[in-house]
Parts: structure tokens; sequence; C-alpha cells
């Protein structure tokens, strides 16, 4: 005997069906989930016309984004109000991220979010191949972002966020933390920590960062220990031991985000402190793995 509610279902199945020349019954699947895993936050190094023409018609190096955001101080921007330009519909890939590696995953471009944010940041050096770059070469000048330019993102991001509720506050980046060699964008003028404080994505806290300042500043964690904590929170850095180039352009891109005043790609106490504290509030699994007490020893000048 078919109930009410039975009967409910197979009429809006068939309604389902009906809409489509294929025959079919749509019955949903529990074994399922997102493919976005990760927002990637960008600055356009273009004013708004320029970033618009370049993400949306085909050139010699085509990218896209799924989301362009203005500024109202642009020129060639049109409006006097601010708004989200959609250019890539969420369930298509856009390209954006290019070669990258966020948490042990690479071409980011298939898991995320790409939000392009108009800012006239250049940088210059960083055009080489990837082994011939020298982090001293790389010179950039950064531009702050307005405050109403940062509030238009912070809705943008808390409209994704209801749709895409998995994704962890750790991997909302930025395109210089899954390109660290290749990128500086969105720049040290970012506002990751307003961002955090309106509840989006990720930042240290001061207490464990105080008690892991305390404790590198008697003894700090080896060179191989530092990048198997880049590595944990993120980062694409090799084990060698070594402070290399690439460990300090690893440094450097987590400086970027998480210590603006100085993004030398030096390790310090403070750097160290703040990435032990990120790993304790989202990654604490990996505190575990680098058995912190036992390579307490200090990095070599």
């Amino acid at each position: 005997m078919i109930t009410k509610n039975r009967f409910a279902a197979l009429v809006l199945l068939l309604a389902l069906v009906q809409c489509s020349s294929v025959p079919m019954v749509y019955v949903e699947s529990t074994n399922q989930s997102s493919r976005i895993d990760y927002i990637v936050l960008h600055a356009t190094s273009e004013n708004f016309a320029e970033s618009l023409r370049l993400l949306t018609t085909r050139n010699a190096n085509p990218v896209s984004s799924h989301y362009l955001l203005p500024t109202l101080d642009d020129a060639s921007y049109p409006r006097d109000d601010l708004r989200v330009f959609s250019l890539v519909d969420e369930s298509q890939r856009a390209w954006h991220a290019g070669v990258s590696y966020w948490e042990e995953e690479e071409s980011l471009n298939d898991r995320s979010i790409g939000i392009e944010i108009v800012n006239e940041l250049e940088c210059t050096g960083a055009n080489k191949p990837v082994d011939e770059i020298v982090l001293e070469e790389v010179v950039c000048e950064f531009e702050p972002y307005p405050d109403e330019q940062i509030d238009l993102l912070i809705k943008l991001l808390a409209d994704i966020l209801q749709r895409y509720p998995r994704i962890n506050p750790i991997d909302i980046v930025g395109h210089s933390d899954i390109a660290i060699m290749r990128r500086s964008d969105p720049g040290p003028m970012f506002p990751w920590q307003r961002l955090y404080e309106a509840g989006i994505g990720a930042w240290p806290d001061a207490d464990a960062t105080a008690r892991y300042s305390g404790e590198f500043g008697i003894n700090m964690p080896t060179v191989r220990t530092l990048q198997r904590a880049l590595l944990g929170l993120g980062y694409q850095v090799k084990v060698t031991g070594e402070l290399d180039v690439q460990t300090r352009f690893a440094v450097r891109a987590f400086q970027l985000h998480y210590r603006p005043a100085d993004f030398s790609g030096y390790v310090d106490t403070e750097t160290a402190a703040l990435l032990w504290a990120m790993l304790e509030k989202y990654r604490p699994d990996v505190i575990a793995d680098l058995n912190l007490i036992e390579h307490l020893v200090e990095i070599p000048e």
C-alpha cells in the first residue's frame, strides 16, 4: 500500500524525470562530498578594468577566478558602489592557482574557489625558473586594502562558507601560501587578523605564542624540525636539514601571512613560536609527530 508520503515522493521523482529528455530517477546518495576544500585569495596587481579583461577574455596566458572584488578608489571602476563580480560558477574550475601546493595537494584549481581582489601591488624578481630565484632579489611594493573592500570580502567569504562549511579555517590561504617561490600576494598589508576576528580563516592564539616564545628563547627547533613543521602546516618544503632557499621562501610565505611586520625569510623566535602555535591550534597531530622536546637545539647561523 502506498502511503501519502510515499506517493508525494513518487510524484516529485516523476516531475524530476519529466524535466529531462533522458529517462532517469534521481535518488540522492549519501556517499558524496563537496569538491571545494580550499579558498585562495589573490591580489590582481592591475586596476579593475584590466583585471576584468584578463580574467574574462582569451589572452597569451589565460587566467580566471570565481570572483573579482573591485575598490572604489579605482578610476577604472564604473560604479559608485561596490559589487562582487562573479566570473566563474563555483561548480566550475577556474584557472587561478597555477602551479600550486597546500597540505599535500597539488594543482589547487581542481578543489578551490579563487577570489581576485583589486590591488595594484607590484613585485619583481620572481619571473625566473624556480631553481634560479633568489629571495633577496624579490622586491615588492605593497598597497593597502580599503576598509570597504575588506568588508565586502568578509560578506562574500561568509556566504561561501555557508555553502561549504567543511572548509578548515587553515585552508583559507593566500596565493603566496600555495606558490611560495612565485607569488607574494595578497601581501603583508592584507588584514588576515581582521578576517579571523570576523570568524573567517585562521590565526594563532596569543597565549600559545607567548608560551612557545619562552621555550624557543632558550632552545630553538632544529632546521629539520622546522621544515617538518612548515610541511605539516601545509607549505611545500623538502626536509633537507639545511636552511636552504626553498625553506627561506616557505618561512617568508608564513611570515607574509602571520607575521607581516618582518617577512625576510629568516627564522627567529617569534616566527617559530607563531608556527608552533598554529600547529597546536589547527594541526595538533603534527605537534605530536614532531616530538618537540627531543629536537630542541639551536639553529646554526
